[in-house]
């Protein structure tokens, strides 16, 4: 396995040390700036769709910097060793999951300080993988982001693993399985989810994320329906709005919630196989076979 951890918040930091002379919206241009062509450089060998996708993806988390704030939240991930708790991490998970083909980068980028999704909802640490070559992961030093590093970490090795298993590319705005020429449906990507952090929570002790029980069974029963006549959807935007919740009619976390009940009602049903087995699973077979029902 060959996966380098790129320490880029301090390539930022430097951007942000450069703007702090300047007023706040001249400070937050001139950092952009400065990050649209370093990303892209670090993302160089990826398709084009998912470069610019990861460069709109660290603008937008980066949001609006104060470059002084923005220095000091960097100076804290400096000395809190982010690049050694990311690497150590990853070589845990590589322990439980070996994958000795996987070649990959994890960019440790910062986040936005100001998002409270990703303060308080993601306790500070946001990931997400591009293919099976690179991680993004913005981080913003709040109350225990070292140990949700880690668990990010973990969380995100499970995805390039199976991103390896299961390549998939953007077409048309989708990501499409370049085996079958299918797209990705919102069981894939609940299901996905259920599996990454059923791995994660066995390797990394006492985290228990918010968004694997944020339906009460009342709320799991009524939502079901709207969820299961949706689980052949394919549209990016709606299988986010399941995944995430949008505020309205689907509750803070949805997806995520019960794609983690699917992925633990099979363990249950089918002898207590181990998260690491299940990753190179289809998801429409775990879901079968998991016999899931929301709680009567």
């Amino acid at each position: 396995m060959s996966i380098s951890v790129v320490p880029a918040h301090r390539v930022v930091a430097k951007f942000a040390q450069q703007a702090s002379h300047l007023d706040a919206s001249d400070a937050a241009d001139a950092i952009e700036q400065e990050l649209r062509p370093y990303v892209r450089s670090l993302l160089s060998n990826l398709n084009p769709s998912f470069v610019e996708l990861g460069v709109r993806s660290a603008i937008t988390q980066l949001g609006d910097p104060d470059p002084r704030r923005l220095v000091e939240a960097l100076s804290q991930l400096e000395e809190g060793r982010a690049k050694e708790i990311a690497e150590e991490a990853l070589h845990t998970a590589a322990v439980h999951l070996p994958r000795p083909d996987i070649n990959a980068r994890v960019v440790l980028l910062p986040g936005d300080g100001e998002s409270r999704v990703l303060v308080q909802q993601m306790r500070g640490v946001l990931g997400f993988t591009l293919g099976s070559q690179v991680v993004l992961v913005f981080v913003w030093p709040t109350e225990n982001w070292q140990r949700w590093l880690g668990y990010t970490m973990t969380h995100e090795y499970a995805h390039l693993v199976r991103n390896h298993l299961f390549p998939r590319g953007l077409t048309g705005g989708r990501l499409i399985y370049m085996r079958t020429q299918e797209p990705e449906t919102l069981l894939d990507a609940m299901i996905v989810e259920g599996l990454a952090d059923t791995f994660a929570m066995g390797i990394v002790e006492d985290t228990s994320p918010p968004w694997i029980s944020a339906l009460s069974p009342d709320v799991e029963r009524s939502i079901w329906p709207k969820v299961r006549r949706r689980l052949a959807v394919a549209d990016p935007s709606e299988i986010r709005r399941i995944l995430f919740g949008d505020n309205d009619r689907i509750p803070t976390w949805t997806g995520h919630t019960v794609g983690y009940r699917i992925v633990q009602r099979y363990m249950k049903m089918n002898g207590d196989p181990s998260p690491a087995s299940m990753i190179g699973m289809p998801a429409s077979a775990i879901f079968e076979a998991s016999g899931y029902e929301p709680p009567a």
